[in-house]
């Protein structure tokens, strides 16, 4: 009897670990961008009934600090991630940032968007010089640092390897070093693998968690849909018929290196909330 008792609790811990290690789930802003624009608590309120737990933004809509904390709060999502551009992490704006999170609470910043040359490597390394060092003064304030990428760091190359695999490399093997080493990205930063867009610079998300394990805690989830003319708010989202993403593949690896946050980002209709449905209605089935 004590053994079946041990058994069974074992058996009950193992089942409340693996429900705790499940990613959660949040969306990005800029997929109803529109409809935040127009009503931003109300829109964050329906996607909360939607089954969304968390939200991620780049855009304010009007709010200082405070007040995007008070519309998370009011609407009962927790506000997992800034999205910020690279200029944001500059001195002196990164002090700023840094009390911007401070006072919405917020413990993460995404920095996106930046095109450097496959020409001159330089370029990226100017991007990975800011991070390292806003990762390290951010690290003593509580803050993670992540890049996150869009297409175009697959589609270029550097050295006959993608951008992306040239920004984390750690072996050395095509130096640029004139006055002093060129490092790359160091260990405080984190990614925020963008499996939408990896596919569509022709990528393969699983193969990039296997290389970098353990340091993505939030990716997203962006419908690999290439062109969404014709399709009707509700056909855009994850696992929609243009979507190339194999999400039943990429889903069950997320889960088992650790990812934290699936922030769901379907872009084709800002305006509706319909896509938005259709992707977590698929991504519930598939967890």
């Amino acid at each position: 009897m004590k053994l079946l008792n041990c058994i069974a609790l074992i058996a009950a811990s193992f089942a409340a670990l693996s429900a705790s290690a499940a990613p959660r789930l949040a969306f990005q802003a800029f997929a109803v961008r529109d409809l935040c624009e127009k009503d931003f608590v109300g829109t964050l309120k329906a996607a909360r009934a939607m089954g969304f737990e968390g939200i991620e933004t780049g855009r304010f809509f009007g709010l200082d600090a405070k007040g995007l904390k008070a519309a998370c709060d009011e609407a009962g999502l927790e506000l997992i991630a800034l999205q910020l551009y690279p200029h944001n992490l500059t001195e002196p704006q990164l002090a700023e940032t840094i009390r911007f999170c401070r006072d919405c609470n917020c413990r993460r910043i995404n920095v996106a968007w930046y095109w450097g040359s496959a020409a001159n490597p330089n370029d990226w390394q100017l991007l990975i010089n800011v991070l390292n060092h806003a990762a390290e003064v951010c690290a003593k304030e509580g803050i993670a640092v992540a890049y996150h990428n869009h297409d175009h760091e697959f589609r270029l190359k550097i050295g006959g390897r993608s951008v992306w695999e040239w920004l984390w490399a750690e072996d050395g093997s095509d130096a640029l070093r004139q006055v002093t080493a060129t490092p790359r990205f160091s260990a405080k930063v984190l990614q925020e693998l963008d499996c939408g867009n990896c596919v569509l610079g022709g990528g393969d998300p699983v193969a990039c968690l296997a290389a970098h394990p353990r340091r993505n805690p939030t990716v997203h989830m962006m419908p690999a849909i290439a062109d969404a003319k014709g399709l009707a708010p509700g056909k855009a989202g994850l696992g929609s018929v243009r979507d190339a993403a194999d999400w039943r593949r990429i889903v069950p690896a997320l889960a088992s290196d650790g990812v934290e946050w699936l922030v769901v980002k379907p872009t084709a209709h800002p305006g509706s909330l319909a896509d938005l449905k259709a992707s977590i209605d698929y991504l519930n089935a598939l967890l």
